[in-house]
């Protein structure tokens, strides 16, 4: 091969190197700013958590009866709702 030719060869890869670093260094910047935002969110999250509850916390529920909901057959006065 002629030394232009080599030349010529050698610059053509040269600029695909050139172009694929370039756009590597794009992609490494759009990575690092979706990283950052992906620590940022995460950090937010960690924060939420630990002002709720956890869900091994217990809860207390009370239950209310009402009139109509007794137990009948172990009853032996049943009460009269009241009218007003």
């Amino acid at each position: 091969m002629s030394e232009k030719r080599v030349m010529r060869k050698l610059k053509k890869l040269a600029a695909r190197i050139s172009a694929k670093i370039e756009s590597v260094r794009d992609e490494m910047d759009d990575l690092e700013i979706e990283f950052e935002l992906i620590q940022q969110h995460i950090s937010k999250l960690e924060i939420m958590a630990k002002n709720q509850p956890v869900a091994n916390d217990e809860i207390i529920v009370t239950v209310e009866e009402d009139e109509a909901d007794l137990d009948l057959e172990n009853s032996s006065a049943v009460p009269v709702p009241k009218k007003f």
